[in-house]
């Protein structure tokens, strides 16, 4: 199509529809895939991870109800915060729900409960028995728990990819499921210590105890599972390699080691310290450079993220629906993003152009459900950014004989 007033190029129609099917924006998650194999080796650990606790917690459960009750509130409250802010940090892609809950599923219980639990208590009764009680005591958590729940976690995100290979497709996405996978386990793991830590004070002040063991763990929250997993999921990415990324594998095995080396010098601090607070500042240390990693990783991929964007709202700054300011603000970073907002001038216009952003934003994503055709959604996207511009609105392209890509598929 020529390029003119109201007019689509058939170019950037062209990089919308190429940005769609790369980045796999969009689509839909489905779990029930029935001749996948991934599906059913997720169904059986899973149900292992739901049997497993009911057993963990039949045992002693009713006495210790007020431990678990706390214990369920504090972390669900604390979760709710995580989760808002891995949703808030995923500016650009918007992974499925179903697809982030089936992470966090399988962090939470399947890990935890069929892999985990099983695995360290077997390790933990091996190292006393090989090197004697001492070094049980003081290592048998950093030599087991980085190998068995680190690879428990991962084992889920394997499956994830033979689930939704159209949707696991970068670091970028790594980062965020394995975010996802690690903050259920963080989470339940938190409630499972409540728990054994009211039962070995036998039941005493249960819901002080289960609140004061959620404090003591959350308040290391951030150098946590949550961190150890979209770390090691990252550089799965790598090491494997995807359509998206070419595989390095050096780079991928490095995060990963990194990950378990942070989660098992955290769990030996004391024993590295010999008691002193130089163990734990080492296990911060090395903390902070897991965090590094990660940071560095987002910023060497959201470029990528943003051309995506870039590419998908491209033909709506032909037809007129943003203006180029728009554009470039929206697929910014977020002082660039900031920048723009403040430019308006009065806390009227800030409001207003922070509104924009947010249903440009909206607008790109209802494009991608609709694969780069029309819906419901965009149209309703599109009226609100000429609400907010207050200008009259566009017509939609295929009233100027824009053509609009396929339906959208099931990742």
């Amino acid at each position: 199509m020529s390029m003119g007033k109201n007019a689509i190029s058939t170019e950037s129609l062209k990089r919308r529809e190429e940005a769609l099917e790369l980045s796999g924006w969009g689509l839909p998650f489905k779990f029930f895939q029935p001749h996948n194999l991934c599906f059913w080796v997720f169904v059986v650990v899973m149900a292992g991870g739901l049997v497993g606790m009911f057993e963990f917690y039949s045992g002693s459960g009713r006495q210790l109800a007020p431990a678990i009750g706390v214990g369920t509130v504090s972390v669900a409250i604390y979760g709710l915060i995580f989760v808002a802010i891995l949703r808030l940090s995923d500016h650009y892609e918007r992974q499925p729900r179903k697809l982030v809950l089936t992470a966090f599923l399988w962090g939470g219980i399947a890990a935890t409960f069929a892999i985990a639990v099983t695995a360290n208590n077997a390790m933990l009764a091996i190292y006393p028995k090989l090197f004697g009680q001492a070094f049980g005591t003081d290592w048998g958590a950093a030599l087991s728990a980085p190998f068995t729940e680190e690879t428990a976690k991962a084992g889920g995100f394997i499956l994830l990819l033979g689930l939704a290979p159209r949707l696991i497709r970068s670091p970028y996405d790594g980062i965020f499921i394995g975010a996802f996978i690690g903050l259920g386990f963080q989470l339940f793991e938190d409630v499972l210590y409540s728990y054994n830590t009211a039962l070995t004070a036998f039941g005493v002040d249960q819901a002080g105890v289960a609140f004061s063991t959620f404090l003591a763990r959350a308040g290391t929250g951030m150098f946590s599972h949550t961190l150890y997993t979209a770390l090691f999921c990252c550089g799965i990415i790598y090491a494997v390699g995807t359509p998206l990324q070419k595989r390095r594998l050096g780079l991928g095995i490095s995060l990963m080691a990194l990950a378990m080396a942070a989660h098992g010098i955290w769990d030996g601090a004391a024993a590295l310290g010999d008691g002193s607070s130089v163990g734990l500042l080492g296990a911060a240390l090395v903390g902070v450079a897991s965090l590094v990693a990660v940071l560095i990783s987002l910023h060497k991929t959201v470029p990528e993220e943003r051309d995506f964007l870039r590419s998908i709202l491209q033909p709506e700054l032909e037809l007129g629906t943003i203006s180029a300011e728009e554009l470039d603000a929206v697929c910014a970073p977020r002082k660039a993003r900031r920048r723009f907002i403040r430019d308006g001038r009065g806390r009227k216009r800030h409001r207003r152009r922070k509104h924009l952003l947010r249903a440009t934003l909206d607008l790109a994503h209802e494009i991608a459900r609709a694969r780069g055709g029309e819906s419901e959604g965009v149209a309703h996207e599109r009226a609100e950014i000429t609400r907010l511009r207050g200008k009259s609105s566009p017509e939609p392209p295929e009233k100027m004989g824009a053509t609009p890509v396929s339906e959208p598929t099931s990742a």
